[in-house]
């Protein structure tokens, strides 16, 4: 005997009592209310592929019957074609499992910088300058999952960075480029297929327009400029300096065009005093540099090995790593000594542009100032070519004509006798 149907109301089924029972509609076959010890849900009921099949719909209270007979409709016609309500319930469960899997192994911002310190080979200087955007540019999306940046955030971001500098606001938002460019292809789910969005946010930045127009520093000590800038340099006494190691870490500056960093961390085993080679770590490509001394900064080290215990050629005691790190505060002294303002890039621009203007083939210059073949990469004959030693030392002596001028004998002297 068919089971008893009803036309289901409203009123009808707010008055059931709370007994468990089923009452099905007289008017959508397929459709009912099922009573139970503590609420009331609308199912739907229906064979698929020769299965007696019932599925939930909702709570009665929670959905409006207009709307589970709604639900009901598209249920019913579903399981008409053989699809199972049931197993389609299962598969959303589990994608949504799924989705708060990978959800939770998406990295924060700073877990994302992290494991690209972990995995990637990068230079002390970069290290550094990502570390300060990390820990102080980015410090309040620290914890924000990084696909949860969005291009509005990076544009209000760079705007304010770009208030105090925007050399580092370009900066802070280059690294945050890298980082999340990296993590695209780092972070995978079982099938290799990215979990962060595609989309790197940073490049509304282009999109827009917006990153600033910083200007490359073309800035050097020029020859009127050398004199008053080298009497500063000799005459520069410093506390606690008895070694005078800020003043000879500057001359070696100048006298090599070594980038700050490289000439820092110079230890003794990559001076050679026996035949007068300076050995230097390129920080860009981690390869060994050898360049002859000329006369002054040869002496200039002997001087330095005979008082100097230290394994580093310009030691100090302040600083963790063991050796001198950004002496700002005597560059300062010094461009009030002399009134000649300069950073310490502009001592290897004042190298290389003296180099330049020498009386030397290109391949001399391109050895002084260590640029290689992928620096012109339509010059396929630099591996080819190779400056004698001698040469580089005649170069090496003319730039200390010009820097030192009348005083290179005097100082020569000088050091000899210390």
């Amino acid at each position: 005997m068919p089971p008893q149907r009803v036309k289901l109301t409203k009123s009808f089924i707010d008055q059931l009592e709370l007994k468990p029972a089923i009452y099905r509609d007289s008017e959508l076959i397929g459709f009912a209310v099922r009573v139970n010890n503590n609420y009331k849900t609308y199912i739907v009921e229906k064979k698929v592929l020769g299965k007696a099949i019932r599925s939930t719909l909702g709570l009665h209270g929670n959905i409006t019957l207009a709307q589970a007979r709604e639900l009901a409709r598209e249920q019913l016609f579903l399981m008409s074609q053989g699809v199972n309500p049931n197993d389609r319930k299962k598969k959303k469960i589990l994608d949504g499992k799924d989705c708060i899997h990978l959800e939770k192994q998406k990295p924060t911002v700073k877990e994302a910088f992290a494991n690209y310190f972990s995995l990637k080979s990068l230079r002390p200087r970069s290290i550094e300058d990502y570390t300060i955007v990390c820990d102080q540019y980015l410090e309040d999306w620290q914890n924000i999952k990084l696909d949860e940046i969005s291009s509005k955030m990076i544009q209000e971001k760079h705007a304010n960075l770009s208030k105090s500098s925007k050399a580092q606001a370009d900066m802070a938002m280059r690294v945050f480029r890298a980082i999340y460019n990296f993590s695209i292809e780092h972070y995978l789910d079982d099938h290799d297929h990215p979990i962060l969005t595609a989309y790197n946010p940073v490049k509304t930045l282009s999109a827009k327009k917006v990153w600033n127009k910083i200007r490359q520093r073309k800035t050097y000590i020029n020859e009127d400029q050398m004199s008053d800038w080298i009497r500063a340099i000799i005459k520069y006494e410093d506390r606690g300096q008895a070694l005078e190691t800020n003043r000879d870490f500057l001359l070696t500056l100048v006298l090599t065009g070594f980038r700050r960093n490289e000439c820092e961390s110079l230890l003794w085993s990559n001076i050679d005093l026996t035949y007068g080679n300076i050995i230097s770590i390129d920080s860009k490509n981690g390869e060994p540099y050898t360049l002859p001394m000329g006369d002054f900064l040869f002496e200039l080290m002997k001087k330095r090995r005979r008082y100097v215990q230290s394994d580093w050629v310009f030691p100090s005691a302040r600083s963790a790593s063991g050796h001198i790190e950004n002496i700002s505060k005597v560059r300062v002294k010094i461009n009030e000594l002399c009134d000649v303002k300069f950073t310490f890039h502009d001592l290897r621009r004042t190298f290389g542009s003296i180099a330049e203007s020498l009386d030397y083939g290109r391949y001399t210059i391109k050895r002084l100032l260590n640029h290689k073949k992928d620096e012109d990469s339509k010059d396929v004959t630099t591996g080819d070519i190779q400056v004698s030693d001698k040469r580089i030392r005649e170069a090496m002596n003319e730039i200390e004509d010009i820097i030192l001028n009348h005083y290179k004998k005097e100082y020569i002297y000088k050091l000899k006798a210390q």
